[in-house]
Formats: structure tokens, sequence, C-alpha cells
């Protein structure tokens, strides 16, 4: 074969691909995913940088007001989503961005695979497995998870730049993994995490062999690490300074995560479409309408959530029949080893992604419990079909491979280890790996990386024969075309938005309707999907919530939310606090429409507020007690200790006019006399949850105006008849600043979650600046200087090595 010939075919083939997914793909409208919500945060940052010519590190738009910080430091996919916004409109800037990714993910797929095997074929056949992978798909157009499609052309690159960096110990390869690295991680820094671990066991494999000459590998490791730190600086910086100031997700606790998304059988290998956990999950409940809608005992329970979270397997994890299978002939049938230790080094770290993907049970365990669920619910055929499969492979692997009483012991410790071992639940007991919610991400794209890479291995170790060479373009053409066919039905994403457009049209009105109002208020959405994180584009006003979970939110606010269902009295508490004078209800979303409990917060919100519009999909009601952007009170209590145990005695003192303000002190014990005496009652974490006071009134402010220059400086200009704390409905974070009439002023964090400070009688001005730390300006410039400095090396003296 002629020399990049593969690389010719592969670029017509995946522009061919992509074509073909756009043209179905792009004229589609918006649907009920992940999209919408990183294309208002692309609106908020790129209005930010085109009207003030800042890059925003706050937005007042979601969850009543959160940081960017976190967001920058995963924010790669902001430069392809801008650029593409420049020629089209944002939700197809958004899908050009998914596209783009999967193109070049077969590129690089390309690269990689034949540094490894040194074998066109065999990088093309593997390009192809990597690029028709459904995970590609899905994640662009089932669940539009944009960072973690970016990130899939980066671990063919990691892979890779690293052996390139431990084979050459140069320092311009060295410089180029360390760059590449710190992409990946700007790009999706928990699958980059991941992903880095099993490149850290790529680097032992490769030092063992060469264990007495361990010094260069050693010095280029090091290098490496420094090179990625400081190039990194600049997004690692925000990560650790920031992430004990939000609430990430509303999921505690962790095992709840843990044992949900993570395998409950190897079915989700092997399960097409979801059609096998689909029937099991259609079977177990017309078992249990059958059984007049119950279950007979808690064992029965506990099979039924069983067999109805296999849902969460598949079809994300699903690696493709023929893939599977063309890996198992590599495995049995090889005629050579092109690079023996590579390739079962590869099979190895599949193994592991799966045994670490069981999460806190082991392999066995996992696979025993959901067997034994299926078989109670007399579904077990499906399954029954594929162990006897899998027990096939082992006998023929045992008389084709195990030949000899070394390779029998070994094979039986790497068996005995991938079946038993609760690899996940010992990961999570060692230092910065407890909070690791879903074991499945040890899976979900290192999987991608290992089946096609082992694809490849089957041109190089078993199409070596003579009666071969001459039929392998057309062997790997008709393997490509068997996955593409295997694959077919996952394109449905691309094809059904699962929207109707009538829904769109609505949720577009029903925010429009709210553009006349012009006072700083908040909208409360009740929804389990996505799209309406375009209310603030098309209606004006902030959202208080974003769909799921508190993605990000100020650690108050995400606290305050835990709280807002706890009662009805808590939640008219929680959306008078954040000052929400519209609720939107999503009445045609499905979790809406199924869950009693939503259907009876409707019938309250309907018998509590006045409709303000209505239409087929949503209704908006207006909360008229909602409090104003700025709210005045006399008097306060104090609360000492973590604020996060500070929101049910918040909401409550808040429902009878009290704010709480949070001291700096950790205990009631350790407040001053004199501060303790400026408030009505101090409260401590084991005080009384509700407050023995009477209810308040608030001051009447005169004079009131607002004005926000931009995303990151409010000025409030106000009369307060009195002396008086000023609680502001914007999210505590610990970067405001404040200046009352030019004299710096304390920030309070009152109530759980919101902003606050202290007023004389008379005339003010009120300046609310969010500055973020000097670090991240110092960070940035160690890493611009380190990237001028290794390009200049690299060009100037980049065959210098590492030695």
């Amino acid at each position: 074969m002629k020399s990049r010939l593969g690389l010719w075919i592969i670029l017509a083939v995946a522009l061919a691909y992509v074509a073909y997914l756009g043209s179905h793909w792009l004229p589609l409208g918006i649907s009920d995913q992940e999209l919408s919500g990183s294309a208002s945060r692309v609106w908020d940052i790129k209005q930010q940088i085109t009207q003030h010519h800042l890059l925003p590190w706050w937005t007042p738009w979601y969850m009543s007001g959160s940081s960017y910080g976190l967001n920058h430091a995963r924010g790669f996919y902001l430069i392809p989503w801008i650029l593409f916004s420049m020629i089209t409109d944002l939700m197809t800037a958004g899908k050009l961005t998914a596209l783009t990714a999967i193109f070049v993910s077969a590129i690089a797929m390309y690269f990689c695979a034949r540094h490894f095997m040194k074998n066109e074929w065999a990088a093309v056949l593997a390009a192809l497995a990597f690029m028709l992978h459904p995970e590609q798909i899905i994640r662009a157009a089932g669940h539009e998870h944009t960072t973690i499609v970016l990130f899939f052309p980066f671990i063919p690159l990691l892979w890779l730049t690293l052996s390139r960096a431990l084979e050459k110990n140069t320092f311009r390869d060295t410089f180029l993994c360390a760059l590449v690295a710190v992409l990946a991680w700007w790009t999706d820094n928990k699958q980059a995490f991941i992903n880095f671990l099993f490149l850290f066991a790529y680097a032992l494999y490769w030092l063992w062999p060469r264990r007495k000459q361990w010094q260069p590998t050693a010095r280029t490791c090091g290098l490496l690490a420094a090179l990625g730190l400081a190039l990194g600086a600049w997004v690692l910086a925000p990560g650790f300074v920031e992430s004990g100031d939000v609430k990430l997700f509303v999921g505690d606790p962790l095992e709840g995560w843990q044992k949900n998304y993570a395998f409950k059988s190897l079915l989700g290998l092997v399960d097409r479409d979801g059609s096998i956990t689909s029937n099991a999950t259609n079977t177990v409940q017309e078992h249990i309408r059958a059984n007049g809608g119950g279950v007979s005992s808690q064992a029965e329970y506990d099979q039924v959530m069983r067999v109805v979270s296999l849902g969460a397997d598949s079809p994300e994890k699903y690696m493709g029949l023929a893939l599977l299978l063309v890996v198992g002939v590599t495995v049995l049938w090889n005629k050579r080893r092109v690079d023996r230790r590579a390739f079962w080094f590869f099979v190895a770290s599949l193994l592991a992604s799966v045994l670490f993907a069981t999460g806190l049970n082991s392999v066995w365990t996992a696979n025993w419990l959901t067997w034994d669920a299926l078989s109670s619910q007399h579904v077990s055929g499906a399954v029954l079909l594929w162990l006897l499969i899998a027990v096939a492979f082992l006998v023929f692997f045992y008389r084709q491979k195990l030949t000899t009483t070394q390779k029998k012991v070994t094979a039986g410790v790497a068996l005995a280890i991938f079946l038993f071992l609760p690899g996940f639940k010992i990961l999570v007991g060692l230092p910065y790996f407890k909070d690791i919610r879903a074991p499945f991400v040890f899976y979900d794209s290192p999987a991608i990386f290992w089946g096609a890479i082992l694809v490849g291995f089957f041109v190089t170790d078993v199409l070596v024969g003579e009666k071969w060479r001459a039929h392998v373009p057309k062997i790997v053409a008709g393997l490509g075309l068997l996955m593409l066919l295997d694959y077919w039905p996952y394109q449905k994403p691309v094809k059904d938005s699962g929207v109707p457009a009538h829904t769109v049209e609505n949720l577009q009105a029903t925010y429009r309707s709210l553009q006349p109002d012009k006072d700083w208020v908040k909208t409360w959405t009740f929804t389990g999907r996505y799209f309406h994180l375009l209310g603030p584009m098309w209606g004006g006003k902030p959202q208080v919530y974003e769909a799921f979970y508190d993605w990000m939110a100020p650690i108050g606010i995400g606290a305050l939310k835990q709280q807002a269902f706890g009662s009805w009295e808590n939640h008219r508490a929680f959306l008078n606090l954040l000052s929400a004078r519209y609720v939107v209800f999503d009445k045609t979303d499905p979790g809406n429409i199924q869950q009693k409990g939503a259907q009876q917060i409707l019938a309250a919100y309907r018998q509590s507020f006045p409709v303000f519009i209505e239409n087929d999909d949503f209704v908006v009601f207006r909360n008229d007690t909602a409090r104003p952007y700025v709210t005045a009170y006399a008097r306060a209590c104090l609360y000492a200790g973590d604020v996060r145990k500070s929101a049910a005695l918040a909401l409550a003192l808040s429902a009878k006019n009290w704010p709480l303000v949070q001291a700096k002190e950790p205990s009631v014990s350790e407040v001053p006399n004199a501060t303790a005496q400026k408030y009505e009652k101090t409260y401590g974490e084991d005080g009384s949850a509700f407050p023995p006071v009477t209810e308040a009134a608030t001051v009447a402010l005169g004079d009131v105006q607002l004005t926000r220059e931009n995303s990151q400086v409010v000025r409030i200009q106000l009369t307060a008849p009195l002396s008086c704390v000023a609680v502001i409905a914007e999210s505590y974070y610990p970067f405001w600043r404040a200046e009352v009439d030019g004299q710096p002023a304390e920030v309070l964090q009152v109530s759980c979650g919101l902003m606050g400070v202290e007023l004389p009688a008379g005339n003010h001005t009120i300046t609310l600046r969010y500055q973020p730390p000097r670090v991240y300006a110092l960070a940035g410039g160690v890493s611009l200087a380190t990237l001028i400095l290794g390009m200049g090396f690299v060009v100037f003296g980049g065959k210098r090595s590492a030695r």
C-alpha cells in the first residue's frame, strides 16, 4: 500500500460520513438535551466579549448567578463554537462543533494506530472503528455532551504523543505531549483524569523491560509533568481554587450515584440498541401490573429495581457485535503478533476498564445479581445465550492459547482478578478518588480507544498469511461496512430531535411574554428538560434553576435548592428569597407527566399563584410575593457554623422576614459578645430548626435604581430611612467586593446563598464588583511564558535530546 494512501481514504470516508450525519442533524430543531444549556452559556460569554470586551468570570443568568471559573477550566468548546457562530446560529454552531470533532477523531486515530502497528490498512480499520463507534453519535446528538465529543480526538492524540515522548526522549516530543495533555484537560477534565490513569499505566508498562535504563524515561516523565503543570496552570488554578465554593450535584450521598451509574452486567457490551434491557424492563413492568401494581417482598422489589436500572447500562456502553467478533478472532486465531506486549496491554486495559466500571461490586457479583433478577422475572433467555457464547470463547481460548503451565496460571490469575476484585471500591478509598460518582466513566471514553486499536491488530496479526494479503483492502472495507450496519440504529438522535416543533414555538413564546417586565426578577422552571435554558436569550430573565442538578451552582444556592422541596412553606420561601417572580411549569415534560409528585406540585402552584400565561406545553405563574432585587431589614439573625447546614433555618427565617447572616466564626461559642449583640438571635449548627422569633417587617427603601454595567459590576442607588442590612438577590461568592459611597464595605453572606451590606440611614451608592483571584492572571502568565519558551526551544533547539 502506498504511504499515506490510508490517510486519504480516511479523509474521504470521514468527510462523507460527517456530511451524511450533518444533512440530517443540522436541519433538526431543538432537542430537550444539553445542547441548549451549552448554547446559552456560549451566548452569554459571547455577548460579554463583544459588548464589554472582557471574558466574564461571573454570570447572573444561571442558578441565580454562578461563577464561570470552573466553566473556563473546561472551556475549549468555546473556541470552535464561537467561531462557527460567526456564520450561523448558536444551535447549529454547536452541532458543527460536534461533527467536526467526529471528523478529527478519525484522523487522530489513524495516526495513532499507524504509529503502534506500522500498517496503513490497520490504521484505516482502527480509524473507522473509532469514528463509527455509537458513543460518538450518542454523545453528540443523543445526550449532547459537547465537551465529551470534543475530547474523543484527544484520546488517540494522547497515546500517540506519550508513546513518541517515551520512545525518543526529546524535548520536542515531550513538549508536544504536555501541550496535548493540557488541551485534553481543558476540554473535559473528568475524561482526561480517567485517561491519564491508563496513560500512567502505559508509562510503567513501557519502563518495565527497560528498567535498567530508567533514568532517561524518568527525566522525560518528570519534564512532562513539569511542562504539563506550567502549561496548564491557567486552567488548573480555577479548578483548585473554586472546587470548594460550588455544589456540583444534588446527588448526595455518593453511593447512590455509584450504584446507579455502573455496569449491572456485561449485557451492556453486546445489547444492540438496548433491546435486551428494554425487553427485560417491559416484562418486569407487565409482571408488576399483573400483580396489581405492587411487589410481594423487599427481595422482589430489589430484583425489580435491578432490572429496571439496566437501562443505565445501554446503549452508551454498547461495544458492537461486529467489533467484538473481530477482537475475539484476533485474540484466538492470530498468525503472529506484530507487538505482543502492546496487544496484551490493550486487552488488559479493556478488561480493567470494565472491572472498574462495575462500581462497588465485582464483575462476578454485579453479573450474578443481575442474572438472579432476570431469572426471577422470566426474561433470562437472551442472558443465557450470551453466557454460552462467553463460555465458548473461554474454552477456545484455553485450547488455542494456554499451551503451557505458565500461561494457564497467568490466565487464571488474570481471570480471577477480573471477576472477583472490586477494583472501583478499592480505588475510591484512595485520596482524590473518593468523589468519583459514575464508575462507568472508566469504560466510557477509554473503551472506544481499546476497541478500535484492538481491531487494527486484526490486520497485522491475522491477515498476514499469503492467501489474505491481496484481499486486505476488501476485508477492511467489508468490516467497516459491517460495523456501520451494526451501529446503524444509533443514528436515530441525528434524525429525530424528540421534541415537536410546536413545543419549541410555545417555549419561545412563553419566555418572550416576560420581556415587558423590566424589573430585576428571576424565573424558576419546573422541568427535567434542558431547552428552557434558552429562556434568558428569549425573555431577558435570569434562571434560578438548571435542569436535573445544580451544575456548578454556588454552594449556598445549591444548599437552598436541596431544601426547596422539603415542604410547601420552604418552597414558597425559596422562590421569594431568590426573587423568582415567574414560575414556569413544563406540562409536557415526560418526567412531569409520569410523576405523581410533579402533578401535585402543579396543582399546588395553581392554588397558590395566578396564571400569567398558559399554552399547550407550558404554564407560567406569577409570584407577586417574590422579593425585589434589593430588600432591606432593620434587624437580622446570626448563624455560626457550616453554611451548608443553614439552608433549612435560612428558609424558615426568611418566611418570617428575618435575614440570616453568616458569621465568620466557626461556632456560636467563638462569636464575640459585641458581634452577637448586633443581632436579634445567634444560631449554631445544633440549634433549633425553627426560629422562636416573631415575624418582622422589611424596611421601605426609596429611589432604588439598578445598573448592571456588565456581568461583573452592579451599581445600586437607594435611600435608606434608617440603618439596615440591604440584601441583594445575587448569589454570594467569595470573590465579590463591595463599596458603599466609594468606601470598601464587607460583603455579608445572607440567608445561606445571597449577598448583603450594612447601610446607615441616608442616600447611598452601592457598587458590587466581581474580582477573580489574582492568581488566575499569574497562572495565565506562567502558562503563556511556558508556551512561548517551549515553542521557541522546539523551533530553534528542538533536535536537542532530553537526555
